[in-house]
């Protein structure tokens, strides 16, 4: 029996198809909920990850009846897959990997979603930073084995990857592509596509061979469920005769449309960064810095907005050394107590920094600390404020901030608390855990709305929603835990998007759209509740966003003010934009990521206790 039930085990995880026993699948279940205390992870249902892969994700996210095989690599990846995909045995991911519904990836296949730098040729590549663009793969596509696929390529749906095939540019929907590089073999709506369809469907692991000739090319296709089962397929490829394939507009799916939308946006961008920097940036001679907006009085967060605006693209604000962007950061920060009062716009007199009173100096304990992290330093010293902080402290003062009619300043509040403790624990070895607030969260979120605090007669749900995002991104998602109501919270923060006081286009400001995506796109992490809506108001809400882009100036923070394009707008829609796009699955589009204070992975993994 030993024996039998090792054979049996052994079997699942190299083909998880054959389907769990009951007893397998209480194990599966074990097994998720480990992966999801140690990585960001998301499992729908029916879904397997063999013990025997190498799961090591940046974040994972498994829709309904999808598996991993044993054997199987992902690691350092941003991986989603919809429903019914499949890693088989031996495939390798690693980097941005966005993949739509019934995608099958055979055995030895691999995808690279990131690449490395090599522009100097001073500095050795190793040490050159990583670019990432991602890799967007649509739905109902066959990646055959030993199949690789580059960064920044986009996989139309339908399409076939042949065994072998070197994949470096975009594939259109409906497409067979093989060979090194990849290149168009025929579309699958250009002959008989019932052969294909017959030889593929429920198929598992399987192995192509293509042997492209001047008069044709042939696909062999063995699969993984029936080892006696094979198909040869015939596709002709005439060198000499164009295919015929439909329209763009017809052929290429909807999300194809706007992927290539939001690649032209975000290339724009790109070309216009330094113009666009040095039109915020002044000199006197002595000094060099940046206004928000020309003739605005001096802040910290201008050079911080900058540092981010620049590392979005791989980059520094021009005129500016590493060096010197850490030199004037740290120098904000006051070692006594290790918060960082705005020089130009300091505390008053009735400041009590203990209790973190002065929102500028809480704001850019998120804002420097995080721009020091993108240029590969830190705050100089430890927040010593919120490391004194004791629970028996803590909790009066949780229980007394404004949660009835300004929840966003409780939510700001405890924004800069829990960055504190975890900047302490990063940089300084702090043994200060924040599991006491992380337990006052949890008795004090609403089970109605899944926020923190109630709606206001003048605002409606504007201040707990907004407060929602503040305190979560410093607690659940810059420790990578999972929300106490994520489908509460859903359904109270699709309610506040409806709310024509805040979201017609005029209205339309930084700070309230990113209130609302930013909880979405967290929220989706651990469910698939209202997805579908999601992404219709992420869709409408681009095409409004992008309407405002100011040429080499920017956006402004009201984007209809567009004569007041400034850093701070344009940081933040900048990774507004990203969040949209991410929850269309077409982020990587782009072309850049967010960085520093909006940056979307989990800054630290708390060690159990």
């Amino acid at each position: 029996m030993p024996e039998q039930r090792f054979a049996s085990r052994k079997a699942l995880d190299y083909m998880p198809w054959i389907g769990p026993s009951a007893q397998e699948q209480q194990e599966q279940i074990l097994y998720q909920q480990q992966l999801t205390t140690e990585y960001s992870c998301t499992f729908g249902e029916a879904c397997y990850v063999s013990p025997q892969a190498v799961v090591l994700p940046d974040q994972l996210q498994m829709g309904d009846r999808s598996y991993i095989a044993g054997g199987a690599i992902v690691r350092s990846a941003r991986l989603v897959m919809g429903s019914d995909c499949s890693l088989n045995s031996y495939s390798v991911l690693s980097g941005d990997i966005t993949m739509g519904n019934g995608v099958r990836v055979a055995s030895h296949a691999s995808m690279y979603g990131f690449n490395h730098g090599f522009a100097s040729t001073d500095i050795p590549v190793f040490r050159q930073p990583c670019t990432v663009q991602g890799i967007i793969i649509g739905d109902d596509v066959w990646i055959g084995a030993n199949a690789v696929i580059l960064d920044g390529v986009q996989i139309g749906s339908h399409s076939i990857v042949a065994a072998g095939a070197v994949v470096t540019r975009d594939v259109p929907a409906y497409s067979i592509v093989g060979g090194n590089p990849a290149r168009l073999i025929r579309s699958r709506l250009a002959g008989d596509t019932a052969a294909i369809a017959a030889a593929v469907e429920q198929k598992e692991d399987i192995g192509m061979t293509m042997d492209a000739q001047a008069e044709g090319a042939a696909v062999k296709a063995g699969t993984g469920t029936d080892a006696d089962d094979t198909a040869v397929i015939a596709v002709t490829a005439d060198r000499d005769t164009t295919v015929n394939t439909k329209p763009v507009t017809e052929s290429v799916p909807a999300y194809s449309l706007l992927s290539q939308q939001l690649a032209d946006f975000g290339r724009l961008a790109g070309d216009q960064l330094i113009p666009l920097l040095e039109y915020y940036s002044e000199s006197t001679g002595e000094e060099k810095f940046f206004r928000d907006r020309p003739g605005y009085k001096r802040t910290v967060r201008a050079y911080c907005d900058a540092v981010e605006i620049a590392a979005m693209f791989g980059s520094l604000p021009p005129g500016w050394t590493r060096a010197e962007l850490t030199a004037v950061l740290q120098g904000f920060q006051d070692a006594g107590t290790g918060l960082l009062p705005d020089p130009w716009s300091p505390p008053g007199a009735e400041d009590q920094p203990e209790l973190l009173t002065d929102h500028l100096s809480r704001y850019h304990l998120l804002a420097v600390g995080y721009a020091l992290e993108v240029l590969g330093s830190a705050l100089p010293h430890p927040v010593i404020v919120a490391e004194n902080m004791e629970t028996a402290a803590l909790y009066p003062y949780l229980n007394d901030l404004p949660w009835e009619d300004n929840a966003w300043g409780g939510g700001d509040w405890i924004d800069c608390y829990a960055t504190g403790l975890y900047h302490n624990l990063k940089t300084f070895g702090s043994r200060k855990r924040p599991d006491d607030l992380f337990g006052w969260l949890a008795t004090h979120c609403r089970r109605d709305s899944g926020l923190w605090g109630l709606p206001t007669a003048e605002e409606g749900w504007l201040q707990p929603v907004n407060g929602f995002y503040r305190l979560t991104r410093a607690t659940y998602a810059q420790f990578g835990l999972p929300l106490p109501y994520p489908e509460r919270s859903i359904d109270t923060v699709l309610a506040h998007s409806r709310d024509r006081r805040f979201f017609r286009a005029e209205a339309l400001n930084a700070c309230n759209v990113l209130d609302v995506v930013h909880p979405l796109w967290l929220c989706l992490k651990q469910t698939n509740y209202r997805r579908a809506e999601i992404r219709s108001w992420a869709e409408n809400m681009l095409s409004e966003v992008l309407k405002f882009w100011v040429p080499q100036r920017g956006f402004a923070f009201q984007l209809s003010q567009q004569q007041d394009t400034g850093l701070q707008g344009t940081e933040m829609w900048l990774s507004i934009l990203y969040l949209l796009a991410d929850l269309c699955g077409v982020s990587s589009s782009l072309g850049y990521t967010p960085k520093g204070v909006h940056r979307l992975a989990p800054a630290f993994s708390l060690p159990p206790r």
